[in-house]
């Protein structure tokens, strides 16, 4: 072989080298294009249930919110209808106490302010029993008190505090000056719970509201 035609062997053989590599080159790059556009979908994909994820992540904490509201309204009820029976059978009790407290003030066994004092004592707490206590025992006289009698006892608390603010309303008749007359009474003052009883801790006021009626 000669010179000349070596050279031109060496050339072709450069030639084709160079043609396999762009052809790998290219082939390299329309895989790596094909690649990333699989890459792109799956992307997109996971974008996709990413954002419906989120959505239904937001949807579900709407639900949820609302669920949570609408527990807090039960609740709430809840709380105001438990709080409301709580009170409802704390007037009975004070009512109850009431009356015992009056039935002692206005017939007691003994007709003396000793008599009276005593007979109010187990309804009474702090302030109270310094405020009813007597300076001495004296008679009770005015008008057959012993015969006077306790009707239609109404009684209303409002909670302030540990204690109840209370205003009682109810009818004192006499039994021994006539039947027929009465006197409508309200009778205020404060209420404390002592251990599982409800006492009188202060007094404010008893005085005829309409008078003696017929």
């Amino acid at each position: 072989m000669n010179r000349k035609t070596m050279l031109v062997s060496v050339m072709m053989i450069l030639a084709l080298g160079a043609g396999a590599y762009g052809w790998a080159s290219a082939n390299t790059a329309n895989k790596n294009i094909s690649q990333q556009k699989q890459e792109l979908r799956i992307m997109a994909s996971k974008n996709e249930s990413l954002e419906t994820q989120l959505e239904a992540l937001k949807i579900s904490n709407q639900v949820n919110h609302a669920s949570s509201n609408s527990d807090s309204a039960s609740k709430k009820a809840n709380t105001t209808s438990s709080q409301s029976d709580n009170l409802t059978d704390t007037t009975q009790k004070i009512s109850a106490m009431m009356n015992g407290l009056l039935q002692g003030m206005y017939s007691p066994k003994k007709a003396t302010t000793m008599g009276q004092y005593e007979a109010m004592k187990p309804y009474l707490t702090g302030e109270a029993i310094q405020t009813f206590m007597p300076d001495r025992d004296t008679p009770i006289s005015a008008n057959g008190f012993q015969e006077s009698t306790i009707n239609d006892l109404r009684v209303f608390v409002t909670p302030q505090g540990d204690d109840y603010l209370l205003m009682a309303r109810y009818e004192l008749g006499n039994n021994k000056t006539n039947t027929n007359k009465k006197t409508t009474m309200v009778f205020q003052g404060t209420v404390r719970k002592v251990s599982n009883d409800y006492k009188l801790a202060a007094f404010d006021s008893n005085r005829a509201l309409s008078g003696v009626t017929p």
